[in-house]
């Protein structure tokens, strides 16, 4: 890929300034968008994930990820490939460029997140924390870099293809929220912003976007859904997240169903219809999961 976005000092900002990077998975009922803190190296991107998440789960079958990351109104949309490195069973150490990389990025890691270390270790002190864990590195192979909903630049080789339909989209569903504690419920107000996964050719993209209360619908970027060359139809997910550095801080919500999405009157702006079918939530380490019944 193209390294020009190293020079470009909006992307940087981005990349250095903000907290949390949202990582799109291909899970097998389709893209699983949760968040996670992060460091960048170069062309990757550092992560720590519980070995047993749903993340470090489908990356060992599926590479192919999407990631988000959003400071204000600018975002970093990015495509590329995952791996698992784990110190304790040296997978992954030896592939090319790891086992060198490894203690940078470690270290890059802890000095960015260290108040995150600090208050995960704080409200989960088992001897084992450090082995339940495993780091996992993101090549980055695409990267647009979007004001609002516009696609500022692009670097690597994006699809480019307009597979979207004009017109209104079909009517969502709205979740049913009924038994999400009501903190953790009210992530999902009108106008909130969310993060929206969805199919390419490339992979899971994670994508900024607005959530309308109450509908099931929500807005994101037109443009860069047509440089991925995302389908108008598609298995989705919507995340919903709010944290500070304590691990019992950690509330979300995960909204998973199929989409629709049609381009809109205003040529940026994709609208998309959810039907939900699966809700999941957060709150600390505590967690439910719902399926709406056929």
């Amino acid at each position: 890929m193209s390294e020009g976005w190293h020079r470009n000092r909006r992307v940087n900002e981005v990349l250095d300034e903000a907290e949390v990077l949202y990582l799109a998975v291909a899970a097998s009922k389709g893209p699983h968008v949760t968040p996670a803190v992060f460091d960048v190296d170069g062309d990757r991107l550092w992560f720590i994930t519980p070995r047993r998440s749903v993340k470090a789960r489908v990356i060992d079958r599926h590479r192919r990820v999407g990631g988000l990351v959003q400071l204000g109104r600018w975002s970093v949309v990015i495509s590329g490939r995952a791996r698992i490195v784990d110190p304790l069973t040296a997978r992954g150490i030896f592939s090319p460029g790891a086992l060198l990389d490894l203690p940078f990025a470690a270290a890059g890691y802890l000095s960015r997140n260290h108040r995150h270390a600090t208050g995960t270790i704080r409200d989960h002190q088992a001897p084992t924390l450090a082995l339940s864990r495993v780091l996992v590195s993101v090549d980055i192979r695409r990267l647009a870099l979007l004001d609002g909903w516009t696609v500022a630049e692009r670097w690597g080789r994006w699809d480019g293809a307009d597979r979207l339909l004009r017109g209104e989209p079909p009517a969502g569903t709205a979740p049913d929220l009924g038994q999400v504690p009501p903190g953790v419920r009210n992530l999902l107000g009108d106008d909130a912003p969310v993060v929206l996964g969805w199919n390419s050719p490339a992979g899971p993209l994670a994508l900024p976007a607005r959530w309308q209360a109450g509908t099931g619908e929500l807005e994101t970027s037109a443009e860069a859904m047509m440089i991925a060359g995302a389908a108008q139809a598609s298995p989705a997910s919507v995340c919903a997240e709010r944290s500070r550095y304590r691990l019992n801080s950690k509330q979300g919500l995960l909204l998973s169903g199929v989409g629709q999405a049609r381009l809109a009157d205003d040529p940026s702006i994709a609208r998309v219809a959810l039907d939900t079918r699966r809700t999941t939530w957060w709150k600390g380490e505590e967690g439910h999961t719902t399926v709406r019944s056929a």
